[in-house]
């Protein structure tokens, strides 16, 4: 095993992850955390092996985040437009209006309950992201 190999494989992950929230379930939070863990894996790699590739890396990851905090500050930000749902349905919710509408109460009752800022879902168990919650519980169909 070699000495960066942990951190390619976070990356790897970060990268996968990345991809399937800008994919299949946008969320602007989400995605900036794991541009971050890019950035500083890649970072790391690039400090302890002079690594221009990881470097590269790091750069396009801190190009990527910077246009997700952009789209973040017209997001969630603001609860009102989005109206507990999600910005973005997945083509099955949108076939399904009484899905949309079951994820928009379930979503509504989380956030009311846990009462904490969006930026905050998912660093604790007191603190869900309510709609990964919602769509997990929530069949679509």
């Amino acid at each position: 095993m070699g000495e960066f190999d942990f951190e390619r494989g976070e990356i790897l992950t970060n990268l996968t992850l990345l991809e399937d929230h800008a994919e299949k379930f946008p969320c602007p939070y989400c995605m900036e955390k794991h541009a971050s863990k890019i950035i500083g894996y890649a970072e790391e790699i690039s400090l302890g092996e002079h690594d221009k590739e990881m470097e590269k890396l790091a750069k396009e990851a801190r190009e990527w985040r910077r246009l997700i905090q952009g789209a973040k500050e017209h997001s969630h930000d603001n609860p009102k437009p989005r109206q507990y749902a999600p910005y973005a349905w997945t083509e099955c919710e949108k076939k399904y209006p009484k899905v949309m509408a079951k994820i928009k109460r379930c979503t509504k009752k989380i956030e009311l309950k846990q009462k904490c800022p969006p930026e905050q879902w998912g660093l604790s168990k007191d603190c869900v992201n309510p709609f990964a919650v919602c769509r997990a519980s929530i069949p679509c169909h």
